[in-house]
């Protein structure tokens, strides 16, 4: 299973996206008001699982879709139960059997220590069976920096691609990303002035120094007239 360490993993992954799917806000609820992580980099449970809160439930790994362990999964994210999670997460919700009730946390609990030794992401490929080959692992380094996010920007970095580098010419470039808090941005290119080449230089040089030296050659040729006519 492959473990995703930072946003750019996260992005590559495509968890939670495109919308109306609920993933994205779906971690960034889960990171910032369900974990706390100490000093010893281990994410202590700010909610209990076993306690039914948010509407997480146990998930019994039947089909072995996460590494076999003695300690219990449980699973959150299910829209169906509106009344459990923030209308933020819940706010693209159809009603409907469709994506955008589709993305899942689910997370190891270790009950004894009050923390969750393991957080992984998923997404359902019908309506019971979850999707193997899209089931990722969250690296306590990827749930710091979720947390080191404010939502708005949170929601824009995972999704917009990097800008690129300035054109040579003057273009407007507006990319939405999707939510509504992924505000669209726009980007101005100027463009840049012309630069002459050394070569271009070199001649003009020259032809000012054929002018010069033509100059020069009148200027003398009268003075010989002059000398002459004084004679």
């Amino acid at each position: 299973m492959r473990t995703l360490y930072d946003l750019s993993d996260l992005k590559e992954s495509r968890f939670g996206r495109p919308p109306p799917r609920h993933g994205l806000i779906l971690l960034w609820w889960f990171a910032h008001e369900c974990v706390l992580i100490d000093s010893n980099g281990r994410m202590i449970a700010r909610c209990d699982p076993e306690n039914g809160a948010f509407g997480f439930h146990r998930f019994y790994n039947r089909e072995r879709l996460l590494p076999y362990t003695d300690l219990p999964y449980y699973e959150v994210g299910n829209l169906h139960n509106t009344d459990s999670l923030p209308s933020y997460v819940t706010q693209y919700y159809t009603g409907h059997s469709d994506n955008s009730n589709k993305d899942r946390i689910i997370v190891l609990f270790n009950s004894m220590w009050n923390r969750f030794d393991s957080v992984y992401v998923t997404q359902h490929s019908g309506q019971v069976k979850f999707d193997q080959n899209h089931t990722y692992c969250i690296s306590i380094k990827l749930m710091k920096d979720i947390k080191d996010l404010s939502r708005e920007d949170f929601l824009r970095e995972p999704i917009l691609p990097k800008r690129p580098n300035p054109p040579e010419y003057l273009a407007i470039d507006i990319i939405n990303g999707g939510h509504s808090q992924a505000r669209p941005y726009i980007t101005v290119a100027r463009t840049p002035q012309p630069v002459q080449s050394k070569t271009c230089l070199s001649k003009k040089c020259y032809c000012v120094l054929i002018c010069v030296l033509i100059l020069l050659l009148l200027i003398i040729a009268a003075i010989v007239f002059l000398l002459y006519k004084m004679k």
